[in-house]
């Protein structure tokens, strides 16, 4: 086929094609939304079981050890401890002394009303649109008994944290433990141990 008659064939067929991608979007082939991983018990899954920006900072990691978070669906039991660990602080900053972003690691002051809001099961999964974002799935670690366990926020039906469980996470009295600047030269990395 010369290079003319090549051209015609294939501007015949461009229509042709668009036609049959349009099609096999409209009849589901190529979904339009994310799907939400399917499970047997019928309920939603998280997006995410690590946090968004990985925790690197050896003084954090102490508080927060790396490994995929789980539903919490215990009982609170006096005597634990809960943490939230950060990688994404930000600060006011002078450019001289303070860079940015931080890690930072907090003892959570008074959990009980945090462990309740992550207690609730997750939403069954949506069959409504979900959204491409992927949203930081609020981990917290809690320690019983010389155990450390990640838990992330129970989910709706998309997979992305709960409103309540966000509002919890977010209301949170949080006593700083460890604060890390990741953007300061090397040499001079100020952190902060509480």
């Amino acid at each position: 086929m010369s290079g003319a008659a090549g051209r015609r064939a294939m501007r015949r067929l461009s229509p042709v094609v668009l036609a049959l991608l349009v099609l096999a979007v409209l009849s589901g082939c190529f979904p339009l939304q994310p799907a939400v991983p399917s499970t047997p018990t019928g309920l939603s899954t998280p997006r995410l079981t690590a946090p968004l920006v990985p925790l690197v900072v050896p003084a954090v990691l102490a508080y927060c050890p790396l490994g995929a978070a789980v539903h919490e669906d215990g009982y609170a039991h006096p005597g634990e401890e809960v943490f939230i660990c950060r990688g994404d602080g930000r600060r006011d900053t002078d450019w001289v002394s303070t860079y940015g972003p931080w890690q930072t690691a907090y003892r959570i002051q008074n959990p009980g009303t945090l462990l309740s809001a992550y207690q609730v099961r997750d939403a069954p999964i949506s069959h409504a649109a979900c959204t491409y974002e992927v949203q930081d799935p609020l981990i917290i670690w809690v320690h019983r008994t010389g155990v450390t366990t990640a838990y992330y926020a129970p989910v709706d039906g998309c997979g992305n944290p709960s409103p309540a469980a966000r509002k919890a996470y977010d209301d949170a009295t949080r006593i700083t433990l460890v604060d890390v600047d990741m953007g300061a030269p090397h040499t001079s990395q100020k952190d902060t141990h509480g």
